[in-house]
């Protein structure tokens, strides 16, 4: 019988290892460009440093671990828009391609939708979103107001049904939201009071008008209606006649109205994840269209209620409640 050699051995160990390192050198090749390309990697744009802002960017956060996401880079914009775009410009230039990107704020998500077409965005914390023409074939978002339902369904809990509800608003800004209002509040047995502004001057004697012809005043988010130099007259007009003010934002609350009904902000980081999650797992999906905020919270104004007399026990109990002061 032959006996090999110690070299032959030698020589057939050295092909062996020779072969499996070729194939996994080949194969590492293969694959390192597909788990790049392949990788869940997202950034955040963010219009400006704000409390809101930032509780919503903790919950993407939160939600892009558990799905597994990598956030590459946090840009922020300092609210403003020159600075903006040369901060858009820069990631550009560095040749930085997200899969997807969360713009957080009215500012990121106007010049984020400009700059990055093929890119697919989701956009949150943009008030009255629908003034701004946010849509597109690469564009998701996440509505910063409660919907009409859920808003008049707590305020029929707060107010019982058959009341009169006004509202201040200028066509050009909120037309659309008065209109669907007025189908919605037939079905909440509403009687809906609406008077319209062109501008701010017009608002203290439009309050004037009906403030005795109504039970609350419903505030929504028009920037014409609500503004440093109306806030105050119409806390002060409210409180004197003992009429609670129902709007869609805590800071509000906070200047002298009853109730906020508000998204919350941290869950509204949790979805946006949770849509990045389905972006990135189907290529084909681009859009997600506008979704509604998952997760709402009540704001209540303790002192107001006392003022005007109103009993907040009804309403007290709901989830996810914050008392104004605390």
């Amino acid at each position: 019988m032959e006996q090999k050699s110690p070299k032959s051995y030698r020589y057939r160990n050295f092909t062996v290892v020779f072969w499996f390192v070729f194939v996994f050198l080949f194969q590492t090749a293969f694959l390192i460009p597909h788990a790049i390309t392949a990788e869940n990697s997202v950034i955040i744009i963010r219009s400006q440093q704000i409390s809101a802002y930032n509780e919503a960017i903790k919950g993407f956060e939160e939600g892009c671990k558990k799905e597994n996401i990598s956030i590459k880079a946090i840009y922020d914009l300092n609210g403003d828009t020159e600075e903006g775009k040369g901060v858009i410009q820069n990631i550009k230039d560095k040749g930085l391609k997200p899969r997807a990107i969360l713009a957080i704020g009215v500012l990121a998500a106007t010049l984020v939708k400009e700059q990055f077409p093929d890119v697919p965005i989701i956009f949150c914390m943009v008030i009255n979103h629908e003034r701004f023409n946010l849509q597109g074939a690469n564009i998701t978002g996440i509505s910063s107001e409660a919907s009409l339902a859920d808003q008049f369904a707590i305020l029929k809990e707060l107010l019982g049904a058959r009341k009169s509800v006004g509202v201040i608003y200028d066509p050009a800004k909120t037309g659309k939201i008065i209109t669907e209002a007025d189908i919605a509040s037939k079905e909440f047995e509403f009687n809906l009071v609406k008077t319209e502004v062109l501008s701010e001057k017009e608002v203290a004697s439009a309050l004037k008008n009906i403030v005795n012809k109504i039970d609350v005043l419903w505030m929504i988010p028009d920037s014409t209606v609500i503004t440093k130099n109306t806030l105050s007259m119409i806390s002060t007009i409210t409180l004197k006649h003992r009429l609670p003010i129902f709007c869609t934002s805590d800071a509000i609350v906070k200047a002298g109205a009853l109730v906020s009904v508000s998204p919350n902000y941290k869950y509204t980081g949790l979805q946006a994840a949770q849509l990045a999650q389905r972006l990135l797992n189907d290529s084909a999906i681009t859009s997600l269209g506008i979704k509604q905020p998952d997760k709402l919270k009540l704001t209540l104004n303790t002192q107001t209620a006392e003022i005007i007399g109103i009993n907040l026990s009804t309403i007290r109990s709901f989830p996810d409640v914050v008392l104004y002061p605390q």
